[in-house]
């Protein structure tokens, strides 16, 4: 029977999970892994679920709509993305503020959905660093204040982002994996995903491990923001410095759904994303070659043995291209160790 779909936001979830047993082969892991492709949402990325939840919660409450709202944001770029693409769909304006260092591809995938893209004065975000992630409340303030009828999606702070990985990412992966999972991988951008999913995954079975994957801050000057062909790494945050949690992490964020943090290299990641397109044809960004290094060092560990390995891989390498991450570098991965 034929069905014919009355929106491209009826696409967004059902991602595929698929192990990946070539490349279990090859390094001899202990442990299966089995990567959540959130790319295959029509934007692009895990970003989709929670622009569509966060604009949907909106609308049920009454505090939006297209005939009076111009949805505002601050990104990096996927959630740009994801929520250019919905508000697209439902007939929304859109103004998204740019961060640096966002990579070419992914400007222009918001340039190409109708958004406004604009650069907020540079003495709003200067301080970001110093003064962590309260210093964005001054962007977004300026943002909704320079646009008519500007409404804040407010990744970093709305429920409805967790919320969505709770609602709807979580449930995927314990139904196609009939409740196997023994560990979750994730990172921590603004929070969502990893606290979504592992509050869902945890009230099902406590004894599901959920491991962060952070960046070395050790081996990047700024793993927020450096790019990876500078040597860093593009989007991923690290949630931990040296003195506990650092002013980065986000309200979305909580450690009670948390038990181990693993932190990532450079080599690492660029090597698992090389391992990934060459033995499973599957190539991925910065982000989700981050999640699968932890997931392939946790398939190493003996204690590992046999358990199912989740990963959630946030979007493909395509729109990444610019910053040369398909480019091997056996100078720099024959650090990586696996």
């Amino acid at each position: 029977m034929g069905h014919i779909y009355n929106s491209i936001t009826e696409l967004i979830g059902h991602t595929p999970i698929v192990e990946f047993h070539r490349l279990e082969k090859a390094l001899g892991l202990k442990g299966r892994i089995a990567g959540k492709l959130e790319y295959f949402n029509p934007a692009g990325s895990h970003k989709d679920r929670a622009a569509l939840e966060i604009i949907e919660e909106a609308e049920k409450r009454g505090e939006i709509s297209p005939d009076k709202t111009t949805l505002v944001e601050f990104t990096s770029g996927n959630m740009g993305i994801g929520i250019a693409s919905v508000a697209a769909a439902k007939g929304y304006k859109v103004k998204l503020g740019v961060q640096n260092g966002v990579s070419i591809e992914r400007s222009k995938l918001m340039e190409a959905y109708g958004s406004e893209l604009v650069n907020p004065p540079e003495e709003l975000i200067a301080g970001v660093f110093e003064k962590g992630i309260e210093a964005f409340k001054d962007v977004y303030k300026w943002m909704i204040e320079t646009t008519e009828g500007g409404w804040s999606t407010w990744q970093l702070s709305n429920p409805d982002n967790p919320g969505a990985h709770y609602k709807h990412t979580a449930p995927e992966i314990w139904e196609d994996t009939d409740g196997k999972i023994d560990i979750f991988v994730g990172g921590v951008g603004t929070g969502g995903s990893t606290h979504g999913v592992g509050k869902f995954l945890k009230e099902k079975n406590n004894a599901i491990k959920v491991v962060i994957a952070q960046p070395d801050v050790k081996d990047v000057e700024k793993p927020v923001v450096k790019g990876v062909e500078d040597g860093g790494f593009h989007g991923i945050h690290a949630v931990h410095d040296e003195n506990g949690l650092n002013p980065m992490a986000p309200t979305n964020f909580n450690e009670k759904y948390v038990d181990e943090y693993e932190t990532v290299t450079y080599a690492e990641t660029l090597r698992a994303i090389h391992l990934l397109a060459r033995y499973e044809g599957i190539f991925i960004g910065a982000s989700s070659g981050a999640a699968l290094a932890i997931a392939i060092k946790q398939a190493l560990r003996e204690e590992n043995k046999g358990k199912l390995i989740v990963p959630l891989l946030p979007d493909n390498g395509e729109r990444y291209l610019s910053e040369d991450l398909q480019r091997i570098r056996p100078e720099v991965e024959s650090k990586a160790g696996f």
